[in-house]
C-alpha cells in the first residue's frame, strides 16, 4: 500500500534542503575568505621583508647619511612643534 506524502513534510525537506545548501554555501565562502586573506597577509610579510632588507643594505652602504637624516628630520620635528 503506497501512502501519501503530506504536503507539510515536502516542504520541510525543502526547507532542510534549502538550509543544507546556505550552510554548505557559507561554509564554503568562509574558506575562501580565509584562503584570500592567508595569500594576502604572506604576500605583505614578503614585501615588508623585502623593504626592511633594503633600508638596512641603504644604511649599511651610507650610514653617515643615514644619521645625517634622522638628525635633520628630528630637528624639523622639534621646530615645529616649538
Amino acid at each position: 500500500m503506497a501512502t501519501a506524502r503530506s504536503p507539510h513534510n515536502s516542504s520541510r525537506e525543502k526547507l532542510q534542503k534549502a538550509y543544507n545548501l546556505a550552510g554548505e554555501a557559507a561554509s564554503d565562502a568562509a574558506e575562501n575568505l580565509r584562503q584570500r586573506a592567508r595569500s594576502s597577509v604572506q604576500e605583505q610579510r614578503k614585501r615588508a621583508t623585502e623593504v626592511m632588507e633594503k633600508a638596512e643594505s641603504s644604511l649599511r652602504e651610507r650610514p653617515i647619511l643615514a644619521v645625517g637624516c634622522a638628525f635633520v628630520v628630528g630637528w624639523a620635528i622639534a621646530k615645529l612643534f616649538k
